[in-house]
């Protein structure tokens, strides 16, 4: 992979897979280990966030998806990517490549909101207030070159 994502990574580490089926309960060890972080660290997690997700936002990956799911919507591609991160540096590399399927039948929104939630935890404030924006969208479409 890349040290630039080693740290994301790591904190990926910390889900309690014993909670699966409730997304939540999963990245609570995520959301309670960032949220003891200082800001730039929360921003950093982020921003790799938005950049492995934005790596996925490709037509190829898409068609994929489509095949597993014909109604596949903007944000259920991007939802299924979620799935990618959640399951570590080398599933991830794997659905990069196309070599992983499995996953475009599978979402993990609640990833999307954790730097915000983190934040908010360690500022006792709302998360309306988060006050960072990653470089890169993650929106699907929004990685250009890859949907060429």
């Amino acid at each position: 992979m890349n040290e630039k994502y080693d740290s994301f990574w790591a904190v990926m580490e910390l889900c309690d897979w014993k909670k699966e089926g409730d997304d939540n309960q999963v990245l609570k060890p995520v959301l309670e280990h960032l949220s003891k972080q200082e800001d730039s660290v929360i921003f950093e997690f982020d921003d790799a966030m938005a950049e492995l997700l934005y790596a996925l936002d490709t037509k190829k990956l898409a068609e994929q998806c489509r095949k597993t799911d014909p109604f596949m919507s903007d944000d259920t591609f991007l939802y299924s990517r979620c799935v990618a991160l959640v399951n570590g540096p080398e599933y991830y590399e794997r659905v990069k490549r196309g070599k992983e399927k499995n996953l475009w039948s599978m979402e993990f929104e609640s990833l999307l909101y954790v730097s915000k939630r983190a934040w908010a935890l360690r500022h006792q404030s709302s998360e309306e207030q988060y006050p960072h924006i990653s470089p890169l969208s993650y929106e699907t479409g929004s990685n250009e070159d890859g949907w060429k």
